[in-house]
């Protein structure tokens, strides 16, 4: 359909009253036939002609629904009509950084010299680094009621293996070594500069990494990494107590926002 321009919505609708009501040549303004020249002896091609004019016009002015028309209607110009096959979505408001979830911000890690990485990820603001980390261990405590047990830690660590998948498997068995553990979703593939395994799982009480001896909800991400010819364990780990369903449904968000040296880490499709 062609955009109409240089009449206004007033002058089209004119248009389509007179195209509407003008008596058909040969007619009575009442609309019988005129005495002498009936409208049924007009030829069909003619009545054909009239009829297809009529409904294109019909259509121009009123049929563009069909076609999910916007329009814009100002008074000082023109109508303009843009036609789309399925009218597309409204605008919606800016997004947020990056990948990162609503309510938290991108806090970043790093390690000092001997081990010259960063590592960056989501963090609510109810989150703080604890006064016990160190330059290659950091601990982040949630709130100011430590006894609660939600704990993120991040560290980087030398490794003596023979290559980068060795460490990463060393870690998956020794995360969840207990009968009473179990792994609920994971992840594994390779980095720039080594080999990852992303992971949910579920910490029995008897487990070494249990939070006070109680079954323990653990998200995180373990690697195998190569730095400067060293190879090195970059770790975060994201535990809270079972019962904590709400700081584990954070982790959630939390963990699809790992980076490593600005390379996104892939995490597991949760359970």
């Amino acid at each position: 359909m062609r955009p109409v321009t240089g009449r206004t919505a007033a002058d089209m609708s004119s248009v389509g009253i007179f195209a509407a009501k003008r008596p058909a040549s040969g007619s009575s303004a009442s609309g019988g036939p005129a005495s002498g020249n009936p409208a049924s002896g007009r030829p069909a091609s003619v009545r054909r002609a009239a009829a297809a004019g009529t409904l294109a016009l019909t259509v121009l002015l009123s049929g563009c629904s069909v076609f999910q028309v916007r329009t814009e209607d100002k008074s000082a110009g023109p109508v303009r009509i843009g036609v789309q096959e399925t009218a597309g979505p409204e605008p919606t408001g800016k997004p947020t950084e990056a990948g990162i979830p609503e309510g938290m911000t991108k806090t970043s890690v790093t390690f000092g010299s001997s081990c010259p990485v960063e590592v960056t990820f989501a963090i609510g603001d109810d989150w703080r680094d604890s006064t016990g980390s160190t330059e290659q261990f950091h601990v982040f405590n949630h709130g100011d009621d430590t006894t609660r047990g939600d704990t993120i830690l991040v560290n980087c660590t030398d490794e003596y293996g023979d290559s980068a998948q060795e460490v990463v498997d060393q870690k998956r068995r020794y995360n969840f070594s207990e009968q009473d553990s179990q792994v609920l979703a994971e992840q594994t593939g390779s980095l720039a500069a080594g080999e990852f395994w992303s992971y949910q799982g579920e910490l029995g009480p008897t487990e070494i990494l249990a939070i006070n001896n109680e079954p323990t909800y653990a998200f995180g991400v373990q690697t195998g990494y190569k730095i400067n010819g060293r190879l090195v364990n970059l770790s975060i780990e994201m535990r809270t107590p079972k019962t904590n369903t709400e700081v584990a449904e954070d982790f959630k968000k939390m963990l699809p926002t790992v980076t490593i040296d600005g390379e996104k880490v892939p995490s597991p499709s949760f359970h």
